[in-house]
């Protein structure tokens, strides 16, 4: 008996779930779910095709200060480090060799003067006599004779007072150029002969950069090119330049060739720095849309259309050129249709959508579709 009423108990269930399943059918379904998204225009922009390289700096003038004079080091007035001004004494050697030869030269070219200036008085003195026949023609033309060579002998003497003199002033080694001192090569006391490489001197001011680039991209480089420029140590500075110079060997270990841009130093640029170049190898205007509403689907890259009744439409989409957060759309939008930018990842074609912000208008909440005017 239990198990017939049992039997019973779960018809009785099974009929009742039957009749609330029919009864269902006359109450609404449940509402399709729109996906918070928010929207932008496409627009057109100037975009650049850029190469970008890490080279070095280094300094346009970079002299070695040779001595041009023998002697000892006397004092040293600049060290490593140490800023300079063209002109400024960077050591001095001992002057005493020197200052003899200068004053020995100086008597030299006194005696000459003199012996010159009696030779003429004596030529003088034999011409009054010719005029009388008081004496033999040869012993002018002798006395005319030594002083042209004295004259020639004087001329010779003052040579070598000068450049004793020279050589005396270059016992005081001079910076040529205006910068800073790079390395120091003697001590007081060492002795120098000429062509011994004193010091090395660096000009900051004026910097070229050195930028490798792989050689597939030679027909595109020509002279005048514009680059960015920045370092390291100055992340938010960047320059403009242009390409000076691009030398004609490819590096045989490297396989690049090496672009030169001539600057000047924007300040505390270092010699020897790292420096990181932006070749704009071209600019066009095209039109771009943000980076995050390009998705991947199965038919590739794709954005997501408003259609203006709250649908997403997929459009794929062919990129090209790509600037900061932005990328270039080359073929499968048209400038005047608004695409999805946040929540474009969680689309499907076709999918309702919950507009929350226009990206371009913050401060207008107004649907840029609705055309109605309240009368």
């Amino acid at each position: 008996m239990n198990f017939k009423f049992l039997s019973i108990g779960v018809m009785a269930l099974l009929l009742v779930t039957f009749l609330s399943a029919c009864g269902g059918d006359s109450d609404p379904g449940p509402s399709e779910r729109a996906t918070a998204v928010t929207l932008t225009w496409p627009e057109f922009r100037e975009l650049e095709r850029v190469e970008t390289s890490i080279g070095r700096l280094e300094a346009e003038a970079a002299p070695s200060v040779a001595a041009e004079t023998s002697g000892r080091v006397k004092r040293i007035a600049m060290d490593a480090g140490e800023s300079v001004a063209e002109g400024d004494v960077l050591a001095e050697l001992d002057s005493e060799t020197q200052a003899l030869a200068v004053a020995s030269a100086e008597a030299a070219v006194r005696r000459l003067e003199a012996m010159l200036e009696n030779q003429r008085v004596q030529v003088n003195r034999l011409r009054n006599l010719a005029q009388r026949q008081s004496v033999a023609q040869d012993q002018l033309d002798e006395a005319e004779t030594l002083v042209r060579v004295y004259s020639a002998q004087l001329d010779e003497a003052r040579a070598r007072r000068d450049d004793a003199e020279i050589n005396l002033e270059r016992t005081r080694v001079l910076s040529p150029v205006t910068g800073q001192v790079q390395r120091r090569h003697v001590s007081p006391g060492d002795f120098v002969s000429p062509g011994l490489v004193l010091f090395e001197l660096v000009a900051a001011d004026a910097l070229r950069a050195v930028l490798p680039l792989p050689e597939r991209l030679f027909d595109e480089l020509a002279i005048g090119l514009p680059v960015r420029l920045s370092v390291p140590a100055r992340p938010g500075q960047s320059i403009e330049a242009r390409i000076s110079e691009i030398r004609p060997m490819v590096g045989v270990g490297s396989r690049a060739m090496e672009l030169i841009v001539a600057l000047d130093n924007p300040g505390q640029w270092r010699v020897g720095g790292s420096v990181t170049g932006q070749v704009i190898l071209a600019q066009r205007e095209g039109l771009v849309v943000p980076l995050a509403s390009v998705v991947r689907r199965p038919a590739g890259q794709v954005v997501f259309v408003y259609d203006g009744n709250d649908r997403a439409i997929e459009r794929p989409v062919l990129l090209g050129l790509r600037s900061g957060d932005w990328v270039e759309v080359i073929e499968g939008l048209a400038g005047d249709e608004a695409v999805v930018v946040d929540g474009a990842g969680f689309l499907t074609d076709g999918a309702r959508l919950e507009i929350t912000r226009w990206l371009d208008q913050v401060n207008d909440s107004s649907d840029p579709f609705d055309d109605e005017v309240e009368s």
